[in-house]
């Protein structure tokens, strides 16, 4: 990487995954309590919540402190997404990532479902393992997520912006430090600071260390992602390789081009397939494009994606952009 802004040592956020708040929220009081009681049988902290507005509370105390929201419902929906834009929108706020069981889903809902703001989709009913490892995937996206934009929040750039630049990154820790400080020089930087570490952690995680996305599955559910990380990273051929990351800034849009040196991938599947529901990883593609990016488009075999974000929200002119 070229020298820039000093960026903290990312923290491990699987250290936790375990430690975080459990709330609850949904239209059938008695199928809440047996699920607030499932969920510390298998080690969650929990809590009900009566409505959106609970957890914003600014009264002293009043507020519930909760890291991620199970949505437990058979609203319809149309309601299911009214209640996710209210609580992702509340400018008071902290983060929360939210869960959504429910029993009826079609594809175009859960589309809709991400899109306002749900980070996991289950289709009930669901097994206690499967519960588990997705509150977990969870609390370490949330982690990884806060981390991020916390340092973003705070290293907004004070003199100028960065026009160009090309950066070659190894490690994930290398991409997460990358990720914060080209957003700090995005007009939102909050918002696309989550969707270019999905890039850049995909390009080193399932393109130069060919970790494929049902393999990464199994590895976190088994506890031994980080350790095979670590070790592709020793190993021949993935040792030598980098994921090549280009930046530019033009007068009305911004372009990315991540570039790795893995054999690619069906990224068709990914951009056009339905959205992951029962597994830990996955939604990461769906969610950078639908949340972060004004476009996003994968060339050649896949290992090589462009986002182009809109400078004063003019979409077209970035479409353009040379």
């Amino acid at each position: 990487m070229t020298q820039g802004a000093a960026i903290p040592e990312a923290a491990d956020p699987h250290a936790n995954a375990g430690a975080g708040r459990v709330g609850i929220i949904g239209d059938d009081m008695g199928d809440l309590e047996a699920a607030a009681e499932r969920l510390r049988a298998i080690g969650f902290s929990s809590m009900l919540v009566d409505g959106p507005s609970a957890i914003w509370d600014p009264a002293p105390g009043a507020g519930a402190d909760v890291d991620v929201m199970l949505v437990r419902a058979s609203l319809k929906p149309v309601e299911i997404v009214q209640l996710l834009e209210s609580l992702r929108d509340n400018p008071r706020q902290a983060p929360v990532w939210t869960i959504v069981l429910s029993r009826h889903q079609s594809s175009a809902d859960r589309r809709r479902l991400i899109h306002a703001g749900a980070r996991h989709l289950l289709t009930m009913p669901v097994e206690d393992a499967t519960l588990s490892r997705v509150v977990r995937a969870a609390l370490v996206d949330l982690a990884t997520s806060k981390a991020i934009q916390d340092y973003v929040a705070s290293h907004k750039s004070a003199v100028g912006h960065m026009l160009s630049a090309v950066f070659e990154i190894r490690t994930i820790d290398e991409a997460q430090k990358l990720s914060t400080m080209l957003a700090t020089n995005c007009p939102v930087p909050e918002k696309v600071a989550v969707g270019i570490w999905e890039l850049l952690s995909n390009a080193i995680e399932h393109g130069n260390l060919e970790i494929d996305y049902d393999e990464k599955a199994k590895l976190l559910e088994s506890g031994r992602f980080e350790g095979e990380l670590a070790r592709r990273l020793r190993q021949a051929p993935y040792a030598d390789r980098v994921a090549r990351v280009e930046f530019r800034r033009a007068t009305k849009s911004i372009r990315l081009r991540v570039t790795d040196e893995g054999p690619g991938f069906d990224f068709r599947r990914f951009v056009e397939a339905d959205v992951p529901t029962d597994r830990p990883n996955g939604r990461g593609i769906c969610i950078a494009r639908t949340l972060c990016f004004d476009r996003m488009t994968y060339r050649g075999q896949g290992n090589v994606v462009e986002v182009v974000m809109a400078i004063d929200g003019d979409e077209d002119r970035a479409q353009n952009a040379h």
